[in-house]
């Protein structure tokens, strides 16, 4: 046996002692299989009865689904095509998470023609763009012997030649016919719109005004910063109906835990939430710990469990006591703090929020936006939004200014002394 080996084993035995297979937590729903998002989605009962009670009706509707970063809008976006697809005869599905420097468009596009498996010219549509398909595009030729027809001949194949769409709406909608024809209903979701600068969201909202009045269900998510007042409330709004996923109440959060936990359990060892066993191998005092550091946020629960439970397997702990679990966080906060691609500005920018607690335009001061070269506040957006995707900062609902504080995954370095003094 090699050191791989025993390393191995010894993992095992500790994963054996807390009665799990392997770490369930994922920062994104998107990554599990549909069988296991059905385990583990917890809460939105409210939310999820808005939505299918619109599915109810005949007429298409466009959805918009917005919350901060991390709310659970993946998730919940695909829990109902999960459910369609098991549900409602003659119903397509298509889901895609909107690339960069992609218009709305282009990516429904995409979206529909991958779903559309046995369709050629939607399969020709994807080989053009060079994205993969199911089997190889040909077409046959033949070719007749002596240049003679009817006397026999070689087949040939060769790759079927098209030109690349230039102009994707009209090219969706006439795959979105082709689609009809054979389904009652076309529902395309298309994913984090909040992942782009708003600004730009709001210019490929408007470009894609003729796509989404189209035959086809559009289910789209966002964040609340400068989208839903323009393209939802107003007289041109771009949406039928919108829904705003708030932060998830601690009872709620403490059930998603167990039905995380339960997801890597032996169908032998499922615990209802009253079990105490149910948290295993947190105990209930630091899975409630846990919960309420997740301040309501699914994807915080996620990455700090996981990091806990990282930390917990490298020392050997049998049960997450309080101290593993502050170890835990402060593992959390160097794996977080510690992603490639952050830039001393951004640093600068960070340890701001981290002092201060809170930053906005109101609070910071010039010499402070010297230090990170800009003259106007307005001039850090991009790096606001940028430490908002890394999870090391986030908004604050304030609908006049731009306020932000750290997340919960992060520690200032005076908390990191206080914690690894206690």
């Amino acid at each position: 046996m090699n050191e791989l080996d025993d390393i191995w084993d010894e993992l095992n035995v500790i994963y054996s002692k807390w009665g799990i297979e392997e770490i369930p937590f994922s920062e994104s729903a998107s990554t599990l299989k549909e069988s296991r998002r059905k385990k583990v989605f917890t809460g939105r009962r409210k939310e999820l009865k808005e939505v299918l009670n619109l599915f109810r009706a005949i007429e298409r509707k466009r959805i918009l689904i917005y919350g901060w970063i991390g709310m659970g809008k993946t998730a919940f976006i695909l829990v109902i095509l999960d459910f369609l697809n098991r549900k409602m005869e003659k119903t397509l599905t298509a889901y895609i998470s909107l690339p960069a420097d992609t218009d709305l468009a282009t990516a429904a596009l995409i979206a529909l023609a991958r779903q559309m498996k046995n369709d050629e010219w939607a399969q020709n549509l994807l080989n053009q763009m060079g994205l993969i398909t199911e089997k190889p595009l040909k077409q046959r030729e033949s070719k007749a012997k002596a240049g003679l027809p009817g006397l026999g001949g070689e087949i040939s194949e060769k790759t079927i030649e098209i030109n690349e769409p230039r102009f994707p709406e009209l090219s969706f909608e006439d795959l979105l016919k082709r689609a009809l024809k054979e389904y009652d209903r076309v529902v395309i979701a298309i994913d984090d719109l909040d992942k782009q600068d708003p600004a730009r969201v709001k210019q490929l909202l408007l470009d894609a005004q003729g796509m989404l009045k189209s035959g086809a269900w559009f289910i789209l998510t966002g964040h609340p910063f400068g989208l839903t007042r323009d393209l939802v409330i107003s007289e041109r709004g771009l949406f039928d109906f919108s829904i705003k996923l708030e932060p998830i109440d601690q009872a709620t959060m403490y059930k998603m835990l167990v039905k995380y936990l339960n997801s890597v359990r032996p169908q032998t060892s499922q615990y209802s939430v009253e079990n105490p066993q149910a948290v295993k191998p947190f105990t209930k005092e630091t899975a409630r710990m846990l919960c309420q550091r997740s301040s309501g946020v699914p994807r915080w629960l996620n990455r700090l469990g996981n990091y806990v439970l990282q930390k917990a397997s490298e020392i050997n702990a049998e049960i997450i006591t309080t101290e593993i679990l502050q170890q835990g966080f402060i593992f959390t906060n160097q794996q977080v703090r510690g992603q490639l691609g952050l830039t001393p500005e951004d640093f600068i920018l960070l340890n701001l929020v981290l002092e201060k607690g809170q930053l906005s335009d109101e609070n910071i001061t010039l010499e402070e936006l010297q230090k990170l070269k800009v003259q106007e506040f307005s001039e850090v957006i991009h790096i606001i939004d940028k430490l908002v995707q890394a999870d090391l900062i986030r908004r604050l609902p304030n609908d006049t200014a731009i306020e932000v504080a750290p997340t919960p995954l992060i520690f200032s370095y005076q908390e990191i002394e206080s914690e690894s003094s206690n």
